[in-house]
């Protein structure tokens, strides 16, 4: 008989001890939680990243809107006239020739409700009230003391109110019929000189500019507001932009070096301003993009660790007497 083979006795399997698997497990955790890190690191870079955008791009598109009211404010159509020789409409806050107010956080500013409803004005914030011109027409004729006939049937003076001016005088009026290019209005004008009357009509613009309650606390609860006289002879209360959270206004007039925090204290006083120190202050509607504890400067950290940016502009007003 052949020998029988001798079987080969299977080799011996050694696992992992325990101490392995520790070092092992050890070593996951370190790189997963390097990996956690790196990530929330990137997803806060980019929620503070598009925070800052957020701010820069409200505040610049605030201060574009608010001074393209600055600048046209005084303008009656024909040029600036001193708020003494225009004949007010009504004693409204827009029937009443007053082109550049200003209201601090302590005075009321009329047409705005100052309290904490969505729309209302934000209790010790300032106002900004502004008057001017849009588009004007030449007149070709006055066919009555209502009534006026323009040099084209082609305008936007269809409804609402119009200023009527030569280059000394002005008065406020309600269109109250027109057909093609004839235009009548309410009350009657006062023609100011039989040979050379009123020769242009422009559409009026009356604005008020705050910081009111949004009612979305979740993005910190505050936008720019603008309450506005409507072409059509309304007046309407519009959300401009969310996140602009505080507004400071100076005010400068002729003959001063400086600019002041009083607002004008009368129409004549507000013929004196000839530029406005405008600071809006911006918090990003995202919360928790930053804390306190990361930076306790107050003026870069705002509620809720929403990220608060503060920028000034000065802005001309074309229309100075």
């Amino acid at each position: 008989m052949k020998q029988a083979r001798k079987l080969a006795q299977p080799r011996r399997m050694r696992g992992l001890s325990l101490v392995e698997i520790m070092v092992t497990v050890a070593i996951g955790l370190v790189i997963t939680l390097g990996v956690v890190g790196v990530v929330g690191v990137n997803q806060q870079n980019l929620r503070i990243t598009e925070g800052l955008s957020e701010s820069q791009e409200n505040a610049r598109m605030a201060f574009e809107l608010i001074a393209r009211d600055v600048r046209q404010a005084r303008d009656t159509g024909c040029g600036p006239v001193t708020a003494s020789r225009v004949t007010d409409l009504d004693t409204t806050w827009w029937g009443n020739w007053y082109p550049i107010r200003g209201f601090d956080g302590t005075t009321g500013a009329p047409g705005v409700t100052t309290g904490s409803a969505t729309g209302q004005r934000v209790s010790g914030t300032e106002a900004l009230q502004l008057q001017g011109t849009g588009e004007a027409v030449v007149i070709g004729s006055f066919t009555g003391l209502n009534k006026v006939t323009l040099k084209t049937s082609s305008h936007s003076l269809r409804a609402g109110t119009v200023v009527i001016c030569d280059m000394d005088n002005a008065s406020l009026h309600n269109v109250t019929a027109v057909s093609g290019a004839d235009v009548t209005f309410s009350p009657n004008i006062v023609i100011s000189d039989p040979d050379n009357p009123q020769f242009q009509a422009a559409q009026y613009v009356a604005t008020t500019w705050y910081i009111g309650n949004n009612g979305r606390a979740a993005e910190g609860g505050r936008s720019l507001y603008r309450v506005r006289r409507t072409p059509a002879g309304t007046t309407l209360t519009e959300e401009i932009l969310p996140g602009v959270v505080d507004m400071n206004i100076s005010y400068h007039r002729v003959g001063q070096a400086n600019f002041a925090a009083t607002p004008p204290t009368s129409e004549a006083d507000s013929d004196l301003i000839n530029a406005i120190e405008l600071e809006l202050v911006t918090e990003t509607t995202q919360s928790s993009v930053a804390t306190e504890a990361a930076n306790a400067d107050a003026e870069l950290v705002g509620s809720d660790g929403r990220l608060r940016r503060t920028v000034t502009h000065v802005i001309a007003i074309r229309n100075t007497l």
